[in-house]
């Protein structure tokens, strides 16, 4: 059983929650909370979806203390995804947080309990992280856990202190002027190529208050790292949405399998510069590959609309 809280994430996709609840219900967490954005007025088939995954609340038959949300009313995607972490965050001083198309392998819950444990009081850790996709990763010195500067949040853990202590109005160019990001990044590679992402990124963050660049940028800001595992522990399956990144459907397709996390006797971790450009090779650098994917993406999306590309998408995958 799981001793950390577990947040759940979920709007109208129940295709894809449906995977994620069900390694939720194998691992039966003592408390989980349960948070659902409202469908949009005038769409039927969302308004339907949402429902049915409202109704799953009745399958919970195991010992666990039920907390709910379940919104009234729409808000966007940058509101509910904030406010659902608020939500838990005022209620308990760490959780395991996962989105509706985030699926984990029950061994992610234990590694989640151990490291937030373990790092409770030691504010260099910012986050807990289930993703590797770093295939070529090489294990060295006992080590069971890797200290990253990458942000990766497909299902991930943190603490209240942390989360309640972000500022939702920083901006890319108040860390930017400061020197902040060659001040964060162990390499000067990773600190240009972040500096001038986020440059870019700075009118939308600054628009939406999108909740993962913000958390970022608090991290950079206060220096405050990532603990990653050293294999991957979460398969992010969003075909679909405001987000979504083909790169990272592809690589985390191999997830470890066992029930139990591969711990070593002396819990050692460390950072790894071959970890990080693993990492930032196969997920950030944009190949020729990858921007075509992202044109015919593009191009189909005005051809066939979002409902119809989705099923599309759907359909090729299960061939």
């Amino acid at each position: 059983m799981v001793n950390s809280a577990v947040l759940f994430e979920t709007f109208a996709r129940p295709v894809y929650a449906r995977q994620v609840f069900d390694q939720i219900k194998k691992a039966q967490p003592k408390k989980l909370y349960f948070y659902s954005n409202k469908a949009r007025i005038g769409y039927p088939e969302e308004m339907k979806n949402n429902e049915e995954i409202r109704s799953w609340v009745k399958e919970i038959d195991w010992d666990c203390e039920l907390h709910t949300f379940f919104r009234d009313e729409y808000v966007d995607i940058y509101v509910s995804t904030l406010g659902s972490k608020d939500w838990v965050f005022k209620n308990e001083e760490e959780a395991i947080v996962l989105e509706d198309d985030s699926i984990p392998s029950i061994a992610f819950f234990e590694y989640c309990d151990f490291f937030l444990n373990k790092y409770r009081d030691d504010k260099n850790v910012g986050f807990i992280s289930g993703a590797n996709y770093a295939k070529n990763y090489k294990i060295k010195n006992d080590v069971d856990h890797i200290y990253s500067d990458m942000f990766y949040f497909y299902g991930f853990a943190t603490w209240r202190d942390r989360w309640q202590n972000i500022n939702v109005n920083i901006t890319s160019q108040e860390v930017i002027s400061q020197g902040l990001f060659e001040n964060y990044f162990y390499t000067r590679r990773a600190a240009l190529f972040f500096q001038d992402r986020f440059d870019k990124l700075a009118d939308f963050i600054d628009r939406t208050h999108c909740w993962d660049y913000v958390f970022m940028l608090n991290c950079i800001k206060d220096k405050s790292y990532g603990v990653y595992p050293i294999v991957n522990l979460v398969k992010n399956i969003g075909v679909v949405g405001t987000h979504s990144d083909s790169s990272i459907l592809r690589l985390s397709n191999n997830v470890y399998q066992n029930d139990f996390y591969p711990f070593t006797s002396q819990n050692l971790g460390e950072y790894d510069d071959d970890f990080e450009k693993d990492m930032l090779k196969k997920t950030q650098y944009k190949t020729f590959r990858s921007r075509l994917y992202g044109l015919l993406n593009s191009l189909l999306l005005c051809i066939l609309g979002k409902y119809n590309l989705n099923r599309l998408k759907l359909l090729i995958k299960r061939m």
